[in-house]
């Protein structure tokens, strides 16, 4: 199957020039139980998250909105694109309502969070390439044929270096349209959801071929 990285537009004529496209409010306490700061990349929250931003000077509203401040997988998304999300096979999802203030008015939105722990499952760690990386650096290939390989490697480097993936294998053809890759932050869609995507007039989406990894799965 064939992957599309999904994520905000920046800079364009119809997202403007900020990044982030919001931003938090003076007295957001991010130190409160609901906080964003909260926000996980392996479970969902057992609270109702307090998502609430105001337009950031230069910016646009548009159907996906960039942001700095949640740190977990995920999109800020507009009414329109949730029912396309609604109506597509993706990975497990909770929706969550947000606020994008601009001049007094606040708009509704929505942060879509993913969480995926069985895509790790799926890595045919034999098959896959795996490097030792510093920045964009390729340092030498990693000996990795477990995830028990993995997790200990990556605390052997702790935070001076990072496990490159050059080539991804997994056990299994995929179901989906839309998934995380494992490990990883990238959020990659189908040539399906693609194309419909294209075609439904969306406002800041940047939708470009995933070249970054090899992803193969069985014939």
């Amino acid at each position: 199957m064939q992957y599309y990285n999904l994520k905000p537009a920046v800079d364009t004529k119809e997202t403007g020039r900020a990044y982030p496209a919001v931003e938090s409010y003076e007295d957001y306490d991010f130190n409160s139980p609901n906080s964003v700061h909260n926000l996980r990349f392996d479970k969902f929250p057992d609270f109702v998250p307090d998502i609430r931003f105001k337009l950031a000077k230069g910016a646009r509203l548009c159907d996906m909105m960039s942001q700095a401040t949640i740190n977990a997988n995920g999109f800020l998304i507009s009414e329109k694109l949730k029912g396309i999300f609604d109506n597509s096979s993706i990975i497990p999802h909770r929706y969550y309502s947000a606020t994008i203030e601009d001049d007094g008015i606040k708009h509704n939105y929505y942060w879509i969070h993913f969480i995926w722990e069985e895509g790790r499952t799926l890595i045919d760690f034999n098959n896959s390439k795996f490097y030792k990386q510093k920045f964009s650096n390729n340092l030498g290939y990693l000996d990795i044929k477990s995830e028990d390989d993995y997790k200990n490697i990556k605390i052997e480097f702790g935070g001076r270096f990072m496990i490159g993936f050059e080539t991804l294998k997994l056990k299994e053809q995929l179901s989906v349209d839309l998934i995380i890759v494992p490990y990883k932050t990238y959020i990659l869609i189908s040539n399906k959801l693609k194309d419909i995507l294209d075609s439904a007039g969306l406002a800041g989406l940047a939708i470009t071929f995933f070249e970054d990894i090899k992803i193969t799965t069985p014939n």
